[in-house]
């Protein structure tokens, strides 16, 4: 929780050293010696392949090279695993949420958290503050604005040496006699690259899609959205906003749209009090996101559904700056029935009556549902879901988590008839995905330090495990050691 006595600062209250060139170029000298001094074993182990018509076979492609991905790369190449490609939709500095939907202006955990920093001091966020802005500057702050956080993950990406290809979306999957053959769409056209395996770091909705209501998705496009959708907020000046949901993303959207001149911006919720509690900080333990997946699934469903079902509260520097806005007002107790075009407003039909408002805020979320995903739709029905492996007491049941992929130890998809699609084990989950498998893994700084090491454990154990007759006629052949 950020502390009362230190405000929330923006970028523009940092001001670099005047020697933060300098300072950045030592320290990215001693992360390189941080990387030397912990090369053990430092050998490439992985057998290379090659195509039928001599094509380059990737060890790992990771779909994604936000924060996630880049501190998964890094994972591989200090596993002795380099023959790796990273590919990402976006330019380059520009990849993850925060130049897409994310608005807010504060990355959401506390500064103290590690990131993608691979449990090195010298790469994590405080020792690149520290060294561009200085260390009285560390001490002015508990939460990192998002421009600031973005110029680190830049750094990261630099520092690390990680490959990667920008303006690369991931198109189509199919299997491939050396694994996985993936389509790519890149400003040249579409390309097609092998992998034995493939790592998904899309973020929330990668195995899914961002959701709204029936009956808000048949209003006329120009009176909704979805709170992940490229708003043109400049256009609800002077309007009435109505925002279902108060979760993070809602208050974050109704901040937008009273900054951009909205008459008001009304949030509607279910529950009869702006819920606080902070379900994900229990979570954030050594024990839970390590061992969640050893759990039966009778326990594993209790736990991560309460998680999901309680919801992540608004986070508090979020509800001060939303509280304090003239034109902002909390409706509780009224969850939202259907909704209507009256004249040129939208009519909600809440439990406390009937409400009018110019634009619609959908901030409800995503649905698991792979046949949403252009890259995973041609084989949907193939992948294992949590209703198909899983039945709960009638008490705990619910059909939005059943829709989860049901992953193995590795984060890999599993088929739903044995031996229809065994391919698709060679795709690895690092999106929202594995929340009902694993406990929220792959879309939170929060949990990186712990579950970035788990999932490349999960491919570098199916690579040797696929190599081991090459791996036992390697220690046969292995020469004899001379001091």
């Amino acid at each position: 929780m950020t502390s009362q006595h230190k405000p929330a600062p923006t970028a523009e209250h940092f001001t670099a050293l005047p020697d933060s060139n300098a300072r950045l170029e030592r320290l990215s000298a001693q992360v390189q010696a941080d990387f030397y001094t912990l090369r053990h074993p430092d050998k490439l182990w992985v057998p290379p392949q090659s195509g039928p018509q001599g094509e380059h076979v990737y060890d790992v492609i990771v779909a994604g090279a936000g924060q996630a991905g880049l501190a998964i790369g890094g994972y591989f190449l200090r596993e002795g695993v380099d023959n790796i490609l990273l590919i990402d939709k976006a330019p380059q500095g520009r990849e993850g949420v925060w130049f897409d939907f994310a608005r807010m202006p504060l990355i959401r955990s506390p500064k103290l958290y590690p990131g993608p920093d691979q449990g090195m001091p010298n790469l994590a966020y405080e020792a690149w503050h520290r060294a561009r802005y200085g260390d009285a500057s560390w001490e002015t702050f508990e939460l990192v604005p998002v421009p600031l956080w973005t110029d680190y993950l830049n750094w990261v990406r630099e520092v690390t040496r990680v490959p990667v290809q920008n303006e690369t979306e991931l198109t189509g999957i199919a299997p491939h006699p050396n694994g996985l053959a993936l389509t790519i769409q890149t400003p040249s056209g579409s390309q097609t690259l092998l992998a034995r395996r493939l790592v998904l770091a899309t973020g929330h909705d990668g195995t899914g899609k961002w959701w709204m209501p029936d009956y808000l998705a048949a209003l006329p496009e120009h009176t909704r959205a979805q709170a992940a959708d490229p708003i043109d907020f400049s256009r609800l000046a002077g309007k009435t906003v109505a925002v279902l949901g108060i979760g993070a993303s809602g208050g974050d959207n109704a901040i937008a749209a009273l900054e951009a001149g909205a008459a008001s911006a009304h949030m509607f919720c279910r529950r009869d009090s702006h819920r606080r509690q902070q379900v994900y900080r229990w979570v954030m333990s050594a024990g839970f996101l390590r061992h969640c997946h050893e759990l039966d699934d009778e326990w594993r469903w209790r736990f991560v559904s309460y998680i999901l079902e309680t919801r992540m509260a608004m986070p508090t520097e979020t509800w001060k700056r939303l509280s304090a806005k003239p034109g902002f007002e909390l409706h509780t107790s009224a969850n939202w029935r259907g909704a209507k075009m009256v004249g040129d407003q939208v009519e909600v039909d809440t439990e406390k009556g009937p409400f009018r408002a110019d634009f619609i805020i959908s901030a409800t979320g995503h649905d698991q549902d792979l046949s949403g995903r252009q890259e995973l739709a041609p084989f949907a029905d193939k992948v294992l879901l949590w209703s198909e492996a899983y039945d709960p007491p009638p008490n705990e049941r619910n059909d939005r988590l059943a829709r989860y992929p049901y992953l193995d130890r590795n984060f890999s998809f599993m088929e739903k008839t044995p031996g229809e699609a065994p391919w698709v084990s060679r795709i690895h989950d690092f999106t929202f995905g594995p929340t009902m498998s694993f406990g929220p893994s792959g879309c939170s700084i929060s949990t990186l330090r712990l579950t970035v090491p788990m999932i490349v454990a999960g491919v570098t154990r199916q690579l040797f495990r696929e190599d081991i007759g090459q791996h036992w006629q390697n220690l046969q052949d292995h020469p004899d050691y001379i001091p």
